[in-house]
């Protein structure tokens, strides 16, 4: 007699949470540019991302480190001092999140449309955009901030241009940051591709026309025989590669009057600002969320009859999952508030 194997009954749950893990993937932008930390299980609810101090810095004062070729001179038959190291941790308490959703058992039973399997779907679709937006919220609270001809976000009256591109990249540099060498790859596995080396950028697809119209706009078309780093990758200007997305935050009449300038207002009487995130290599981690353990899935169909549903008249679809995001290195990112041309 034959032996009941893992894939023989198929495993239900197994499909459900890769089709679940699937969906959350396709809608992931910003997830690929941070730091992994493979969280355990029953290690607790708190991650520390570690990250060793350069030479002659410290933990208050990373980015900025001195010292001499003097100071490394070698005496004969001395022994030179002993150093040790300076580590700079970031600590983060991951949360828990999670959504739900219900039918009916006349839906079941009478309905012509596999409802549950459309829940499945949304709900792969929906918790990757909450990751998104976890991550986003982190990148958000970064300190190295810049804004198109203003100081404030309130002043801000301008699009993205060169000179503020160079500023950026100055600033990055300026903090010893390295560009990203390689990504998370977009599929549920764990695993990184080598990319070309550059910083990352993520704004809204609201950006696009200016993006393309700054000085040394390349095409993705262009790129020759360079990958792009992402399905929405428009393009790049000089070091920086442009992935935009429809769900990268921005804020409506948040800028300058509108006035004369051109840019979009939703009401016409202060610019919508939006938000552009320039990331280099190890500035920002996060918790792992890959693999079929990255949710927690449950359907109770309609026939699971208890106390409190006696006659079997409901059945529910849910997914949770723990997760967090933190900017380990603020002087490594950039967050850049500007304006958009309107489009008329």
């Amino acid at each position: 007699m034959a032996e009941a194997t893992y894939a023989n009954p198929a495993q239900r749950i197994g499909r459900i949470k890769g089709q679940i893990l699937k969906h959350a993937i396709h809608v992931s932008t910003i997830e690929g540019s941070g730091e992994i930390y493979k969280q355990p299980v029953k290690m607790g609810d708190t991650v520390v991302f570690r990250q060793v101090v350069p030479f002659g810095a410290t933990a208050a004062a990373p980015n900025t480190f001195t010292t001499t070729a003097a100071a490394h001179l070698m005496q004969e038959g001395v022994t030179p001092p002993v150093d040790s190291i300076a580590v700079l941790d970031t600590t983060v308490v991951v949360q828990k999140y999670g959504a739900l959703y219900g039918y009916t058992e006349r839906q079941s039973s009478l309905g012509e449309d596999d409802v549950p399997s459309w829940m499945e779907e949304q709900l792969g679709e929906r918790l990757g955009l909450v990751r998104e937006l976890v991550y986003l919220g982190a990148l958000q609270g970064a300190t190295n901030r810049f804004y198109a001809g203003g100081t404030t976000r309130a002043t801000v009256d301008e699009t993205l241009s060169l000179n503020l591109m160079d500023r950026i990249t100055r600033s990055l540099r300026g903090n010893h940051a390295q560009y990203q060498r390689e990504l998370i790859k977009a599929t549920g596995v764990y695993g990184s591709m080598a990319i070309q080396p550059s910083f990352l950028n993520y704004a809204h697809t609201d950006a696009q026309s200016d993006i393309e119209a700054l000085p040394g706009y390349t095409a993705l078309k262009d790129y020759g025989a360079q990958k792009p780093v992402h399905d929405l990758e428009i393009g790049a200007v000089g070091s920086h590669r442009f992935v935009l997305s429809a769900d990268m935050p921005f804020v409506i009449d948040s800028g300058a009057a509108i006035g004369a300038l051109g840019l979009k207002s939703t009401t016409g009487t202060l610019i919508d600002t939006y938000q552009l995130f320039t990331i280099a290599k190890d500035a920002w981690g996060h918790t792992a969320f890959r693999g079929l353990s990255a949710f927690n899935y449950n359907h109770i169909p309609v026939n699971k009859v208890d106390k409190s549903d006696p006659t079997g008249e409901r059945g529910y679809c849910s997914a949770t999952f723990y997760d967090a995001g933190v900017v380990t290195n603020h002087g490594w990112m950039a967050v850049t508030e500007f304006g958009v041309r309107a489009l008329t």
